[in-house]
């Protein structure tokens, strides 16, 4: 049975689904902290495009990064230091929208952040019983690409895989014996 406020909703029919973020390219403004100059000095990234199949070339200053598409289409992005206390700033892009992001999103020849995009992440489209198989995927797939961790790391998140990979889907679906008549 439905609740009403379901059956009689009006909301808009989507024309096509919400993309998911893990699937967009992106630009991780981690990636290129280490290139931004810290005097008034613009730096062209020689080989963006390398790293970025969507980019024909990227620019960078102390406050700006200008990204020129494979198109010819210029889009500039203001860059707001963040103070860490420990010497050299942390960055982090400000999209169109004004907000401060660490990872912007290609899309229909446009990069913007993921809300912008109207992106969801993957655990917020899966149900709660194929949420711990994605988390144990996502573990399995750190553990076979790490490997310098300490082998006491190691050992605990193979442990922690195992319990992941084990769960029970439901409380409801589990067959155990009845204790009552």
């Amino acid at each position: 049975m439905m609740p009403w406020q379901l059956k009689y909703a009006k909301r808009p029919k989507r024309a096509e689904p919400r993309p998911i973020a893990e699937c967009l390219p992106s630009i991780n403004i981690n990636d290129l902290s280490e290139q931004i100059p810290r005097n008034y000095a613009t730096i062209t990234l020689p080989n963006a495009a390398l790293k970025y199949p969507q980019v024909a070339s990227m620019r960078l200053s102390y406050h700006s990064v200008e990204v020129t598409h494979g198109t010819g289409r210029k889009q500039h992005f203001r860059l707001k230091p963040i103070k860490t206390g420990f010497g050299k700033p942390r960055y982090a892009f400000v999209c169109s929208c004004g907000r401060p992001v660490i990872k912007m999103y290609f899309r229909l020849g446009n990069l913007a952040c993921k809300r912008c995009h109207d992106a969801v992440h993957l655990s917020q489209k899966l149900d709660k019983h194929r949420r711990p198989i994605l988390k144990a995927h996502r573990l399995e797939t750190f553990i076979a690409l790490k490997t310098n961790i300490q082998q006491r790391t190691r050992t605990r998140l193979i442990k922690r895989y195992g319990e992941k990979a084990a769960m029970p889907q439901s409380n409801y679906r589990t067959r155990t014996p009845a204790l009552w008549k």
